[in-house]
C-alpha cells in the first residue's frame, strides 16, 4: 500500500517493547527515490534526540491508528545514530550555489 509522506509524518512509532516517538521526516535517496531513513523524534522519551531508523525494520503500518511498528527494541532505537552525528550527506546541509 502507498502512503503520502505528509500523511506518515506524525505517525507514532512502536518498538517491540513499547512506544518510542513519532516520524518527523523521511530521508530519500536521490538516485532511486527510495526511503533511506525514517527520522524519528524521540524527544518525549530520550530527551530531544532525532534518530535515524531504517525502513527495513518496519513490521507494520496502521493508518487508522497512525502507528508504525518496528522490529527494534527501545534500547536499539536509543543507540541509533542521530541526524546530527550520522555520516550521510544531506543535500539540505550542503552550501547553496548561487549563479548570478
Amino acid at each position: 500500500m502507498l502512503h503520502r509522506s505528509v500523511k506518515v509524518t506524525g505517525f507514532h512509532l512502536h518498538a517491540a517493547d513499547g512506544p518510542i516517538g513519532h516520524v518527523d521526516d523521511l530521508l530519500f535517496d536521490e538516485k532511486d527515490w527510495r526511503i533511506r531513513y525514517l527520522v524519528v523524534d524521540t524527544s518525549n522519551w530520550v530527551g530531544g534526540r532525532s534518530v535515524l531508523v531504517s525502513p527495513a525494520v518496519v513490521r507494520g503500518v496502521d493508518p487508522a491508528e497512525q502507528r508504525i511498528d518496528i522490529a527494534l527494541t527501545r534500547e536499539q532505537v536509543r543507540n541509533s545514530p542521530s541526524v546530527e552525528s550520522a555520516d550521510i550527506p544531506l543535500m539540505e546541509t550542503q552550501p547553496s550555489i548561487w549563479i548570478i
